[in-house]
């Protein structure tokens, strides 16, 4: 089944927007403006409204009396959805005193529940709330997707659901899962830090969070995730492949406990970003096990010669180049493992950030994952980590 948000010219998600649109009546020569609510592709330009003729023209038969000429309206909820009386608030949550439109609990596909009116509207918050916690001793976020994650107290999650991250970068809960993860009292002082960052809706919730709990397809349930959390387990999956073929180890760290103490970058901020390219390049190339990879080159046929270049020994990238190509088979290793090299690039600019030389050689590293230069960073950072994600699934795939 095709999700509705998905726009029907070009498969993209849509998002909601609110248009206003002018109606006439001729025969009083009166004329109104109406806030109603439109699917749009972001993508292609598609958009439709939302509602079906019918509500308009109940709109205009019941307000076209009693207005003035120019007056501007949003589409009362009555007319929206049928049910409802007028403007609503969920008032079994007003306890939480949030900022919340109910609009989007009956019009984002999947959210409205007759038997639990309100649970699943989003609440938005500013994507700095995460800072906080991030920073503090005691609590970190984890990232289980781009789209996706939760807060730990202590390697503790703090809720149930955790929360999502829309297509604006703003992060967002259900209504109905922020009264249970705020109903105790030592949850307040927490509660004030979220009403804090709260801030309206901007109508979006497409992310792996709304896709995986509304779910209109198996694919749509099962969603894999695209971040360093998919990164990780694909690379201990490949090092414990070479472990059993090749008898080595790969890697000198412990894979499985990776995600205990990295950190994702959270906000489109330069040096947290660039700190992350530190520690992925720590994790992924700097513990490369190199005399391990050297014995089992020299099992495969290659001599001492090979591991040396200009008279010194090769590095660790280069090794791992002669592995994937000389004992794996891959064609083209060299093409294969450039989103490693463009990481050890990336990590060397971090000592960089405020000389001249930095913008050319950025763009440089831009234009190999085929990026424009004007990209911003969270963007480089996302397709770079996707790509080392293909190099590793492809790896995990050939020795499979």
């Amino acid at each position: 089944m095709k999700h509705p948000l998905k726009c029907p010219n070009c498969d993209e998600y849509r998002y909601i927007e609110y248009e206003g649109v002018r109606f006439e009546d001729e025969k009083t020569d009166r004329g109104f403006g109406v806030s109603i609510p439109m699917f749009k592709c972001r993508a292609c330009g598609q958009f439709e409204s939302i509602l079906p003729q019918e509500p308009f023209m109940k709109f205009m038969d019941e307000i076209m009396p009693s207005i003035h000429p120019g007056e501007f309206f949003d589409m009362p909820l009555k007319f929206i959805f049928s049910k409802l009386d007028s403007e609503k608030r969920f008032k079994q949550f007003d306890n939480l005193e949030f900022n919340y439109d109910p609009r989007d609990n009956y019009l984002i596909p999947g959210l409205y529940r007759e038997w639990d009116d309100g649970y699943l509207t989003p609440v938005f918050f500013d994507k700095d709330l995460l800072l906080y916690y991030n920073n503090h001793p005691d609590y970190s976020v984890k990232l289980t997707s781009f789209s996706s994650g939760n807060i730990y107290y202590k390697g503790k999650s703090m809720f149930e659901w955790g929360f999502g991250i829309n297509r604006n970068g703003k992060i967002f809960k259900w209504l109905g899962d922020l009264n249970k993860d705020f109903r105790s009292k030592k949850m307040k002082a927490h509660l004030k830090r979220f009403q804090a960052s709260n801030i309206p809706s901007d109508h979006d919730v497409v992310s792996k969070f709304y896709l995986s709990q509304n779910p209109f397809s198996i694919s749509d349930a099962f969603q894999t995730s695209d971040n360093e959390s998919r990164l990780f387990y694909l690379l201990n999956k490949f090092s414990i492949q070479i472990k059993n073929d090749y008898g080595i180890e790969l890697t000198k760290i412990d894979i499985d406990k990776l995600s205990d103490y990295y950190r994702s970058p959270i906000l489109e901020d330069r040096e947290q970003i660039f700190n992350a390219y530190l520690s992925l390049n720590k994790y992924l190339i700097e513990n490369l096990q190199e005399e391990d990879l050297r014995n089992v080159l020299q099992k495969s046929g290659l001599n001492k010669n090979d591991f040396e270049q200009n008279g010194k020994k090769i590095g660790s990238l280069k090794l791992f180049t002669l592995l994937i190509g000389k004992v794996l088979g891959e064609d083209n290793p060299e093409e294969m493992i450039s989103p490693l090299f463009v990481l050890n690039d990336l990590r060397q600019l971090h000592s960089h950030l405020s000389k001249s030389s930095f913008n050319e050689k950025y763009k440089s590293c831009k234009k190999r994952l085929n990026l424009s230069s004007k990209a911003s960073d969270i963007v480089v950072f996302r397709a770079l980590v996707s790509s080392i994600i293909v190099l590793f699934q492809k790896l995990v795939n050939n020795i499979e």
